[in-house]
């Protein structure tokens, strides 16, 4: 079974051409910036935050994600600048990245419309934990894996536009635009690489008021990948005095979300997600999920309009 696993684990990540290689969070509509740069620094606040994210705990070396990022504005050159720090780890394979965003923000005339427009370096690190290929019952010298290189590092880019105003903000980016490879494996003829498939984002939210201080904010993300299938994420949010907030998510044909959040004293917020599974994994471990907390705190801007 651990032969099995690890023998999964490789394949996809050397052939991720036919699945989604960027993480994806259930919390997508506090994290606009890691999907779209143009987004960076458009917040009411610039913030700080941490994330983790654990899926299909029942199976040895399930996917998991943990992420350190930052969202700031730079109100001298009206601008916004955005930082994300991640490690994505799933079995023997692992992916450490940075990416840093900037977006030039530009007023509309309404003063209470602003458009971005933004870019992004992405620095991505792909390793191969070899000591997990080793032992009894292991893939054994003659795998690939085990001969090849044990981690690889790779450049790349995107771009994004983002507009909000008081109500609405709809944005769209496009990630992994230099399209490079990663290849661990080099020897006589082998030729096992994987590529940095381009990766399209459109996103959008309305707030609408629904009482003294109540809001309901429907959302949706789609998600347009090269060589594999479209994603859509549609989502609805209930927030009351950005105080306390409630979710769910449907991930089409994939799974459902459920979210809940709560600001704890003046500037931290905390809010906790569980994923539940349709297809296809549910069919094997009786409905394994995911979970996912974020926690992030609001930095006090000097010119606060």
């Amino acid at each position: 079974m651990r032969k099995i696993l690890l023998s999964l684990s490789l394949l996809g990540f050397l052939n991720v051409a036919q699945s989604q290689q960027l993480h994806y969070m259930s919390q997508y509509i506090q994290h606009n910036v890691m999907f779209n740069p143009a987004a960076a620094g458009m917040s009411q606040n610039s913030r700080v935050g941490l994330a983790y994210r654990s899926m299909w705990s029942s199976f040895p070396g399930n996917p998991k994600t943990s992420i350190v990022y930052g969202d700031f504005k730079v109100e001298s050159l009206g601008a916004g600048i955005g930082a994300y720090l991640y490690k994505d780890e799933t079995g023997a394979t692992s992916r450490t990245g940075a990416q840093l965003a900037y977006s030039y923000h530009i007023n509309m005339n309404d003063q209470k419309s602003k458009l971005g427009v933004g870019l992004e370096l992405r620095g991505l690190q792909y390793a191969v934990n070899k000591s997990a290929l080793s032992g009894e019952g292991s893939l054994g010298t003659l795998d690939p894996a085990a001969i090849g290189a044990s981690n690889k590092f790779v450049f790349d880019g995107g771009a994004g536009v983002y507009f909000t105003n008081d109500k609405l903000s709809i944005g769209a980016s496009g990630t992994q635009l230099l399209g490079n490879y990663v290849k661990l494996v080099d020897y006589d003829s082998s030729t096992q690489k994987g590529r940095l498939y381009r990766q399209f984002n459109f996103m959008a939210s309305y707030k609408i008021q629904t009482g003294d201080d109540v809001f309901l904010i429907p959302n949706a993300m789609l998600r347009v990948l090269e060589n594999a299938p479209t994603e859509c994420d549609l989502g609805v949010m209930l927030n009351y005095r950005d105080r306390l907030w409630w979710a769910m998510n449907w991930r089409l044909r994939q799974s459902w979300s459920l979210q809940a959040g709560m600001k704890l004293l003046k500037q931290l917020r905390a809010t906790y997600s569980y994923d539940f599974y349709v297809a296809p994994i549910s069919v094997f471990t009786n409905g394994s999920g995911g979970h996912e907390i974020g926690l992030q705190f609001d930095l006090k801007n000097k010119n606060k309009n």
